[in-house]
Order: C-alpha cells, then sequence, then structure tokens
C-alpha cells in the first residue's frame, strides 16, 4: 500500500491566478453589456407589468326564500288588511293637593280584529275598559291608515272579550280557523301594535307552546282554556290576532306572563266566536250555569274553612255553597248556603271542581245528581242546567 500522497500545496498557486483573471474578464464583459446593450435601463427601471383586466360584474340575485318564509310572508298579506289599531280616550277626575281637582285625558293603544265585512270588529274587553272605566273615545284605525269612531256592541268581562262597530263596508275579514284542532308545536304568528302608534302592524312569529291554561287574572276573574305561545305579545297586541300556517284566527291575543319572556296567551277561536256571536245578537252572554257560587276544598285547605266557619266540617273534600241565585236552578232543586256537595253524577269531589266541568260539558237542560251534606246529615237531590245570564 502506497503511504504517500502528494502535497496539495504546490498546485493551489496556478488555481488562483485562473480565478482571479476569470473575475476580472467577467466583470469587464458586464461592465459592457451594460453600457452598451440597454441592459442597465431595464435593470434600473423594469418594465410594468400588465394591469390585471378586471372581473366580470356579477348581478346580485335576492335571497332564496324557504316555505317556512314564503308561508309567513304570504299569510301577512292577505291577513294584515283585516288587523286594526285602537285607540281610546277616558276623561277622569283627579284630585291634586296643591292645585285641588283636576280633569285628566288617559289615553290608551290596542289592538283588533275585523270580524265582519260590515263593520264588526273584536277585541279585548280591558282594551275598551280599563281600569280607569269604559272608555269616552275609541278610534279603530285601518290598515290604510283610514280612521273611524267606533261604539261598543257588548263586552263580556268573564272572557275578556269586547265587540265594537264602526260605519264602514266591504273591510277585510280573515278565515277562523277551530281552535278545538289546534296542536302543541304548530307555527302562531302574531300580527299588532305593541307599545306605540308608529310600532303598528308587526309581525312576530313562534309556535304554540301548550293548550289549555288557566289565568287568574283577578278574584272576580279567571281565564279558562287559554292557548300560550312564545310569538312574542307585547302591551298594545292585546286584542289582535293569533294566526296558523293557513292565515286563520286560532286566537285573539289577550295576556303575558308578568317578569318573563316568551309567554304569551290567547282566547281561544272556537271561544272568540261563540261570544262575539251572542253579543252581536243579544248584548250580553248567557252561559249553562246552576245559580250557585261555592268554594272548592281539600285536605290542604280543609282547616282554613273551618277556623274561618268556626265548625267542624263533616267531610275533608268538597264543594262549599255560600250563595244561591234566587229563582235559580239550584234554589228550586232544594240548595242552601252553607251546604257541601260531596258528588256530582255519581262522581266524588276531588282535586277536580266537578260542577264546572259538569256544566261546561253538557247543555242547558240537563239534570244532575247531585249528592251534599247539611250540617252533619247526608242528602240528594237533582239540579237543572238553568241558563245564567252575564
Amino acid at each position: 500500500m502506497n503511504q504517500y500522497r502528494f502535497d496539495a500545496h504546490e498546485r493551489r498557486t496556478p488555481y488562483i491566478l485562473t480565478a482571479v483573471i476569470s473575475g476580472i474578464i467577467g466583470a469587464l464583459l458586464v461592465i459592457w453589456a451594460v453600457r452598451f446593450t440597454g441592459l442597465g435601463t431595464a435593470l434600473v427601471n423594469p418594465p410594468a407589468e400588465p394591469a390585471p383586466s378586471p372581473a366580470p360584474a356579477v348581478e346580485s340575485q335576492p335571497l332564496a326564500l324557504n316555505q317556512y318564509e314564503k308561508t309567513t310572508i304570504d299569510v301577512v298579506n292577505r291577513i294584515g288588511p283585516a288587523v286594526v289599531m285602537i285607540t281610546t280616550n277616558t276623561v277622569v277626575e283627579d284630585f291634586d293637593f296643591f292645585t285641588g281637582p283636576e280633569v285628566k285625558n288617559i289615553q290608551s293603544l290596542g289592538s283588533g280584529v275585523v270580524y265582519r265585512k260590515d263593520g264588526y270588529v273584536l277585541t279585548n274587553n280591558h282594551v275598551v275598559n280599563g281600569q280607569t272605566g269604559m272608555a269616552d273615545k275609541i278610534m279603530v284605525v285601518l290598515s290604510n291608515g283610514r280612521s273611524y269612531a267606533a261604539k261598543i256592541v257588548g263586552v263580556d268581562p268573564q272572557t275578556d272579550l269586547a265587540v265594537l262597530k264602526i260605519n264602514a263596508e266591504n273591510l277585510a275579514v280573515p278565515s277562523w280557523g277551530d281552535s278545538d284542532h289546534v296542536q302543541v308545536g304548530q307555527i302562531a304568528i302574531a300580527i299588532g301594535n305593541p307599545l306605540a302608534e308608529n310600532l303598528k302592524n308587526t309581525v312576530t312569529v313562534g309556535v304554540v307552546s301548550a293548550k289549555g291554561r288557566t289565568l287568574i287574572m283577578s278574584e272576580d276573574q279567571e281565564l279558562r282554556n287559554m292557548l300560550q305561545t312564545d310569538a312574542s305579545i307585547n302591551p298594545g297586541n292585546s286584542g289582535g290576532p293569533l294566526l296558523d300556517s293557513s292565515g286563520s284566527v286560532i286566537g285573539l291575543n289577550t295576556a303575558i306572563a308578568a317578569n318573563s319572556q316568551g309567554i304569551g296567551f290567547s282566547i281561544p277561536s272556537n271561544t272568540v266566536r261563540t261570544v262575539a256571536n251572542q253579543l252581536i245578537t243579544k248584548g250580553y252572554v248567557t252561559r249553562p250555569g246552576l245559580g250557585i257560587a261555592y268554594v272548592h276544598f281539600t285536605p290542604d285547605n280543609v282547616a282554613v274553612l273551618e277556623y274561618r266557619l268556626r265548625q267542624r266540617v263533616p267531610v275533608k273534600t268538597g264543594l262549599f255553597i255560600v250563595k244561591v241565585l234566587e229563582g235559580s236552578t239550584a234554589a228550586k232543586a232544594g240548595l242552601r248556603p252553607g251546604d257541601i256537595v260531596v258528588a256530582v253524577d255519581g262522581q266524588p269531589v276531588k282535586d277536580q271542581d266537578l260542577i264546572r266541568e259538569a256544566v261546561a260539558s253538557h247543555p242547558v237542560g240537563t239534570k244532575l245528581k247531585v249528592k251534599y251534606y247539611r250540617g252533619s246529615k247526608a242528602r240528594e237531590t237533582t239540579v237543572k242546567i238553568g241558563e245564567m245570564k252575564r
């Protein structure tokens, strides 16, 4: 094996000299090219790149509506002209400690819906008959801006309904749906005039949240079988219609739950039509009844009843009669204040109000077998459901 190698140092000098000479020649060539060929101008001022051609104009297209939106728009366009705004003025006397008695004009706002094309309009009783009493002046404003003085045909505080009449013909009227067939979860559309006149014909959409709700409005008023909806209802919406997806009226917007959002209530359309027809034809509403007032007590509150009566009662659950109307069917059957009803048509009184249920589910003239206590003695009688004018 060759243990020696050539010394590289001896060949390094010629390579360096060659590199130096090559660099000088290359530099001279570059100088020449820059000076005589115009390359220098090109390097200093490169040619501008061509401007990009503008993108072709695209025409804006309207957003496509889904079926839900199309349905809502169709309902609003068809039924909107039948929704009205109602303004009221009530003159009240007030007393100021410093200035003495003074007269004030209280103004309020509500909604309504045309019931018949010959000028009958529906709204809530509390819209025209509020805390300050019956309104002195009522105006109905149509969706086209025309306004008419209105008179009250009749009111029914028990259902919070009122019928008004204006001097107008050929008004737009909506179709009415069957509230008994309304299903929880179906679309609910509310149209009304919330808060102020500049918000008239406001549309809100939701669903029917529940059926058969009972609202205790006061000691004297209880609204039963109400529809609950999450379609936004605000002060001023009272009296406006609640509509289904076909545009049929399924309820009349009436109340909202205090300190809540999305909890509104409407009078079912079947109740509205029954009451409205009676108010138009008779001016008042008649209902089936027995002619008694009573207190429903259970084991949970029987002690309170006994404390107020200052006596023991023979049963723990029943209906304590506190008043019997003179000439009523209950009076003719022999019932008296102080009697305790314990069974109706063989069904014992428990948690439910059997008399109310029996009267509501049977026509006028139906005979009911009633078992009751007078003192500690059990008795029975037959009571006919009569017609009560309210």
